[in-house]
């Protein structure tokens, strides 16, 4: 009887589930300070379409049935796992190419190499050490071995 005056139980009116409005089986989502960065997706993009993988258009033309097997070049291709498979083992294709041409890459691996042709700093040789081996290692100390050979004959090293 206490337990149903107080809200608590199954005469009551559930307290907390009463107040807040959650079902009795249903968890309660946390806060938005609570959760993790990466777990909001926005419902929308707002970005460049051109940033975007799905704006390119794709360059290959669909080959009809009749095309690959009536209209087949003529010839034996050793390189292919088998002759009807047209771009078996990414033979043919330029996927690099088409890679370096996207400005957002299709495949993670592209992303290592991508920028290679643009120098993230210019170089600055203020601080090169040119020609230092040279000048330390074979010092300019009066032996005749390694600065001068007057006769091979006479060479002492």
């Amino acid at each position: 009887p206490e337990e149903a005056a107080a809200g608590h139980g199954p005469g009551g009116s559930g307290g907390a589930e009463g107040t807040f409005g959650f079902a009795a089986g249903r968890k309660r989502q946390p806060p938005l300070s609570a959760q993790s960065a990466f777990s909001f997706i926005p419902t929308s993009r707002e970005g460049p379409p051109e940033l975007s993988y799905f704006n390119r258009k794709a360059k290959t033309g669909d080959i009809s049935t009749y095309d690959a097997i009536f209209k087949r070049q003529e010839g034996y291709n050793e390189h292919l796992h088998r002759s009807d498979r047209q771009h078996a083992k990414s033979r043919g294709l330029n996927i690099i190419e088409e890679e370096m041409a996207r400005p957002v890459a299709v495949l993670s691996s592209s992303e290592y190499g991508k920028r290679i042709n643009k120098p993230l700093e210019q170089p600055v040789k203020t601080h090169a050490r040119i020609n230092h081996v040279k000048a330390d290692f074979y010092r300019r100390n009066g032996i005749i071995c390694l600065t001068e050979r007057p006769c091979p004959s006479l060479d002492p090293c």
